[in-house]
């Protein structure tokens, strides 16, 4: 898989995390820690872009992130 796909992928996760951050479903205080991973995960993701951080890293990382969501 290369770099650009893992980063459509990462980006996709992230827009997922903005839906469960704004699921009526969650606690405030659950939709404050998802809003701080989402802002995270937006940095981290701008950073591998950039070529600062691995996307391979950062994929692994998301995809945990949203298993332990889910």
């Amino acid at each position: 898989m290369t770099n650009e796909k893992k980063l459509e992928i990462i980006k996709s996760y992230i827009d997922e995390i903005k839906a469960y951050e704004e699921s009526q479903d969650w606690p405030i205080n659950k939709k404050q820690h998802i809003r701080r991973a989402r802002e995270a995960y937006i940095s981290l993701y701008k950073d591998a872009e950039s070529g600062k951080l691995d996307p391979d890293l950062l994929h692994e990382n998301i995809t945990s992130f949203m298993y332990m969501l889910q």
